[in-house]
């Protein structure tokens, strides 16, 4: 009875034909061909481009089997994939594909939840799921490939600070890792574990900086803050000052998953930001670069670093 509740009791097929049946009829203006062909078929509008990106949620990395919400793992790659797009200004999502593997005894409600919270997101977001693969793997992993277009004039480097603008935020610092550590204690519900699950991309907020010219270089704020501004003043050429003062530090603001958005802007330029955008918060300034080498905070997270 247990294993006719695995993935390998409903088999490839099935799980496909879920899929399909979920996602064949969604209705989007740039979708042409979704789900159940090789390939999906998207349009254009004429003078915008493509804008592309590519997030993973890995087993052992991102989330333990052990205390993990799959539905909720569906908004999560959903949001910080969006995320990554607002990250690049005034874009708006075209459409989504996704990636995912699983041990093939793995428990059937894994593959249903999470598409169930893929679904969530597609509806709230307006951006269709078309088209994606599937595989076994000893472990549990979910990649996503987003994509978007834009104007060529809205879209926001991080390479366009100049010393002395100052640097600033919107969302939450330190809330993602708090919820994560009432995750793994056992909670479930609460503001934080919401924000580690249910990240906000800053769709509208990137949008405003990009259209007013307000910003000068942009990134969104998943591997912590001060590997943010590093990235931004490592990009242009100077180092950086980080003032804590006026920031809604809920946490470490090191420890990523934030995915709220960095940016930098000229001082002349910052009451247009706080009148467009009111919760946005100064956190430092751009320096010239040291001739000792770059002044600049380190830290934030690091894939790849051994612990």
């Amino acid at each position: 009875m247990k294993r006719m509740n695995t993935l390998a009791s409903l088999g490839e097929g099935g799980l496909l034909s879920l899929i399909f049946k979920r996602f064949s009829r969604q209705r989007h203006a740039g979708l042409v061909l979704g789900p159940g062909d090789d390939a999906a078929v998207l349009s254009l509008k004429p003078g915008r481009v493509l804008v592309a990106t590519q997030d993973d949620l890995a087993e052992g990395t991102h989330f333990e089997r052990r205390w993990a919400d799959f539905r909720r793992l569906g908004h999560k790659l959903f949001r910080i994939n969006l995320s990554d797009l607002a990250a690049m200004g005034e874009v708006e999502p075209l459409g989504v594909i996704v990636s995912a593997g699983f041990p093939s005894d793995a428990p059937r409600r894994w593959a249903t939840d999470f598409l169930e919270g893929l679904a969530d997101d597609a509806k709230t977001f307006r951006t269709p799921v078309v088209g994606g693969n599937l595989s076994r793997s000893s472990k549990v992993f979910f990649s996503m490939t987003a994509l978007g277009t834009a104007l060529p004039g809205r879209i926001l480097e991080r390479s366009g600070a100049r010393a002395g603008d100052l640097i600033a935020g919107v969302g939450p610092l330190g809330k993602a890792a708090e919820g994560l550590k009432v995750i793994r204690r056992g909670g479930k519900t609460g503001r934080a574990v919401r924000a580690f699950y249910e990240p906000v991309p800053h769709l509208r907020a990137a949008a405003i900086l990009a259209r007013g010219r307000l910003a000068s270089s942009l990134i969104d704020n998943s591997d912590g803050l001060a590997r943010c501004v590093a990235e931004l003043s490592g990009a242009a050429g100077l180092g950086a000052r980080v003032d804590l003062g006026e920031a809604p530090v809920a946490g470490d603001p090191d420890a990523g998953e934030d995915y709220g958005l960095v940016f930098t802007v000229a001082p002349s330029l910052w009451p247009s930001v706080r009148r467009a955008l009111p919760r946005a918060y100064r956190l430092g300034r751009m320096t010239a670069r040291m001739a000792e080498g770059r002044e600049s905070p380190s830290g934030g997270y690091d894939h790849f670093h051994a612990s």
